[in-house]
């Protein structure tokens, strides 16, 4: 067992997680509030692009992947806001379009070996260089939550009544997108791109299960997703499964258990 803790990617993986963990669900408890859940997969599908470009140009990948994903996140709410098309429209749109465009890259790329990488998540693929990026960008969402958390809930509640108690929705939206974009951006790496939405929307779904306020979910859905984020570490290590499968795999088990809780 101490073997685990004398090797570097242990050591960076749980760094990694230990900052991703607590984010993901947050952001995810508003994206089910504000019924956008399927913006994290869209979001995570344009990373899987933003991976497969950078193996094309043979660039930094988490810089590319940061850049893209907000920049498609900001465009997904500009078009929903504007109603120029329903979100499910816009967000379909990049999905699709994300997979189809990576699939050209990653093929010039002669890279397909690194499919597996992208998909379902990998630390030996995160450098140290990555490790500061995603430190500065959990804390740049870290500070977003702290300062419009509560417009945010307002916001996800009821936009209109929002709007007239006077907070500026347009500029609460704008930022929201883009620390989503932020905080999946940084996880996809470490989580893969297909899996990702797990850590953001399975907590919140199993805390729902159990608690009863707005509070008690989000507190509870951070305790899932740590302990699913270390487990999944240990598990992944022994059995060589990818950490983006161990940990969704935990959190499936312990959705069930809650949910099984619920029905008894």
């Amino acid at each position: 067992m101490i073997e685990i803790f004398e090797l570097n990617i242990i050591k960076r993986a749980f760094i990694i997680v230990s900052v991703i963990a607590p984010l993901a669900p947050l952001f995810g408890v508003f994206l089910l509030i504000r019924r956008y859940a399927f913006l994290a997969d869209t979001i995570a599908h344009v990373g899987f692009l933003a991976i497969a470009l950078s193996l094309f140009l043979g660039i930094n990948s988490l810089g590319v992947l940061i850049v893209l994903s907000i920049a498609v996140s900001v465009s997904v709410e500009q078009l929903r806001s504007k109603g120029r098309f329903p979100a499910e429209g816009s967000l379909s749109f990049f999905l699709y379009a994300g997979v189809a465009i990576s699939v050209l890259f990653i093929t010039f790329s002669h890279k397909t070996g690194s499919i597996m990488n992208i998909l379902f998540g990998s630390l030996s693929t995160v450098t140290r260089q990555d490790v500061y990026l995603i430190l500065a960008g959990a804390l740049l969402c870290t500070a977003f939550l702290l300062r419009y958390h509560k417009n945010l809930l307002n916001l996800c509640i009821d936009e209109e009544i929002a709007h007239a108690s006077g907070i500026n929705t347009s500029k609460v939206k704008i930022l929201f997108a883009v620390t989503v974009a932020l905080s999946i951006s940084i996880s996809i790496k470490t989580m893969g791109a297909l899996l990702i939405g797990s850590l953001m929307i399975i907590p919140p779904l199993t805390a729902m299960q159990i608690c009863r306020s707005l509070r008690s979910t989000a507190v509870t859905s951070i305790i899932f997703s740590l302990f699913s984020a270390y487990s999944g570490i240990f598990l992944s290590f022994y059995s060589g499964i990818p950490l983006g499968a161990s940990i969704s795999s935990i959190l499936i088990a312990l959705f069930l258990i809650s949910f099984i809780i619920r029905l008894f």
